[in-house]
């Protein structure tokens, strides 16, 4: 991982400390009981209550130390891996903006009356991670493809279109996948916008 801050890719103290602030963040809302129930995705208490900062802070609560210790340790790999081509704060403003537009696009399931984890917005960070790898050589590329493959064909068996909550007797609660497909979308626009501002800085005069 480059240790010039100046490079692309993020460094070592940059990348511990976003995974530093992902556990931290996630075990507090998650564990905590107060800010727990009041950071939970709840439906009703969005659209009637107007409790908006669900929207934000849903993807930091977790139901249980399972669910939590998976969403994190996916954290931790998918930051390291996306730090081998882009600073540590993009990767964790990627994170926070696909974990928002996950919320809102749950807004308008009404199926999905609560929710609360990081696999939504993971889906985003995973896709804008490998896409990003695609500009490095050699096996950081080939990993890109695989990774890229990888979310469109779990996204795409998935069909959260047809079925956006099913129940996954393993965890004891039902797996959103609407989320998921939202977040890969959201990653992928993510890219695709800083993909664009990329190009328009290297077209604009020095």
């Amino acid at each position: 991982m480059p240790a010039d801050p100046g490079r692309d890719g993020a460094t070592w103290p940059g990348v511990l400390a976003a995974i530093g602030a992902v556990w931290i963040l996630s075990a507090l809302m998650s564990f905590v009981p107060w800010l727990h129930a009041h950071g939970l995705y709840l439906r009703d208490a969005v659209r009637t209550g107007n409790e908006w900062w669900r929207l934000v802070t849903a993807m930091w609560v977790h139901l249980d130390w399972r669910h939590w210790l998976a969403d994190s340790c996916a954290a931790a790999g998918l930051l390291l891996l996306a730090g081998r081509a882009a600073r540590a704060r993009e990767s964790l403003l990627v994170l926070a903006v696909c974990g928002i537009v996950v919320q809102v696009a749950l807004l308008r399931m009404p199926a999905i009356g609560w929710y609360g984890g990081l696999s939504g917005a993971l889906h985003g960070l995973a896709l804008w991670g490998a896409l990003s790898l695609l500009r490095e050589p050699g096996l950081l590329r080939a990993i890109g493809v695989l990774l890229s493959l990888g979310v469109i064909v779990k996204v795409w068996l998935e069909q959260s279109w047809l079925a956006p909550v099913v129940f996954d007797p393993s965890w004891g609660f039902g797996v959103v996948r609407a989320a998921h497909a939202a977040g890969a979308v959201a990653g992928l626009a993510c890219w695709l916008l800083q993909d664009w501002w990329r190009g328009r800085r290297a077209r604009a005069p020095h």
